[in-house]
């Protein structure tokens, strides 16, 4: 008899980023245990919404009370029904903007238990069952392509996404395919290449400590040993760098530099005499003209205080400076050139 075959969860493992989930989760986290991990038993009723379609309105506040007391003092006999947002917004998206995004599940069956415990402040016991949103292939695939979902995943998160639906589909080419487009070869394998990284490095990744160009070329030598010490070359040579660039002034020690300095010396103005005018004929003095504003830089290449090397501060300087439709255009861009 064959051995059952294994799910594309099943297959891609667990990690320090898909592992077993705990109360509270983030949105990431829960991102990801909705669809490769374990979902807990219960949660703070704070990480619950109210399902916008409930067609209850009015709640008997009494019951509602001494539901909650019974619930703190006997326990919670039956738990609420619950799905994870995403798999929620997946299957209602018009309902995208009524979920809050710190909410990570959204009731189904139990509205009057949520309530309770919420008001008895106590846990609520739950049972995640996402099936109406479809696979758990089918919420990866969402969580990749939807960039209100993207956003919360860390690189390793959505390289082992990326991995369980590649042997999920059989090929890179494949995945490309379901997601529509939404993401090409080349940002498929710069996030799979992470994945030979090893376990410190990755962690190193997912919390921002080491840049992915950097990862992504380290993940494509051929030995740990290799990666590793590419990687802490790197990063070396970049603190150094760091290091020897001159910190701009700010705050107080930049007012009182300005404060202290020197005013520029006005500039005198030459003034031309007139030429004298031919024989018999008359002058009618000239309108004053005001001479032409020399150009200010004012484009995001004038402040003097970004760091082009902090990926936080030039995407805060993107979306200060860019419309939305150039925002996306930028990163489009640099999808395709990873």
């Amino acid at each position: 008899m064959s051995a059952p075959r294994l799910s594309a969860a099943e297959r891609a493992g667990t990690s320090a980023a898909f592992g077993s989930a705990r109360a509270p989760r983030s949105t990431r986290g829960q991102i990801i245990d909705s669809v490769v991990g374990t979902p807990p038993a219960s949660v703070s009723p704070d990480l619950v919404a109210e399902n916008p379609q409930n067609p209850r309105e009015e709640y008997d506040e009494v019951y509602i009370t001494s539901l909650g007391q019974n619930m703190r003092e006997v326990g919670q006999i039956q738990p609420a029904t619950v799905m994870t947002r995403l798999a929620f917004l997946v299957s209602h998206p018009e309902h995208k903007e009524s979920i809050p995004s710190d909410r990570e599940y959204v009731a189904i069956d139990g509205h009057c238990r949520l309530r309770a415990a919420r008001q008895a402040g106590i846990d609520l016991r739950i049972t995640v069952d996402d099936s109406p949103a479809g696979t758990r292939e089918d919420l990866l695939a969402a969580a990749l392509s939807a960039n209100h979902f993207r956003k919360d995943l860390t690189p390793i998160e959505e390289a082992k996404a990326i991995e369980a639906l590649v042997e999920f589909h059989g090929s890179a080419a494949a995945v490309v395919s379901v997601l529509g487009g939404a993401i090409n070869d080349s940002w498929i394998s710069t996030r799979r290449a992470l994945l030979n990284l090893p376990d410190e490095i990755q962690q190193k990744v997912a919390d921002k400590k080491v840049p992915i160009a950097i990862a992504r070329k380290a993940g494509s030598l051929p030995t740990p040993e290799e990666r590793t010490a590419y990687v802490d070359t790197e990063m070396a040579a970049r603190a150094a760098a760091q290091a020897e660039k001159p910190r701009p002034v700010r705050g107080r020690a930049a007012a009182a530099a300005k404060r202290q300095a020197p005013p520029a010396a006005a500039q005198p103005v030459q003034e031309t005499p007139p030429a004298a005018a031919p024989a018999g004929t008359t002058t009618t003095p000239a309108s004053s003209v005001p001479e032409p504003r020399g150009e200010t830089n004012t484009g995001p290449d004038s402040d003097p205080t970004l760091d082009w090397t902090d990926p936080d501060g030039i995407a805060a300087a993107i979306l200060e400076r860019c419309s939305s439709a150039v925002v996306e255009g930028i990163a489009q861009k640099l999808l395709s050139s990873l």
